[in-house]
């Protein structure tokens, strides 16, 4: 837990030490309060207005932010499946 937090503590984290201990709280807490189609708009709608105000950066930054962006979507998607698949099996 030591190196976790060290790696985290590179920049300020804001997690509380319950949610350091359940990181699964935060994710149940972000997608009861934000649907998963909701999270898809707003990132969308982040990427697109970054990309308006970007033209005097080079076209390596908005490949990058492109990535990003794509890999951002990805782990919403994956973050929010692993919480249904717990929410299933704790009704099991």
């Amino acid at each position: 837990m030591q190196e976790i937090l060290r790696k985290l503590d590179y920049q300020p984290a804001r997690l509380s030490d319950d949610e350091l201990q359940c990181p699964e709280n935060v994710l149940t807490e972000f997608f009861d309060n934000t649907p998963i189609h909701e999270c898809r708009d707003l990132v969308w709608e982040l990427y697109k207005g970054w990309t308006y105000h970007t033209a005097e950066y080079d076209s390596n930054q908005t490949t990058t932010m492109l990535l990003f962006y794509t890999h951002l979507i990805g782990f919403l998607n994956a973050s929010f499946v692993h919480i249904e698949k717990e929410r299933l099996e704790s009704t099991n």
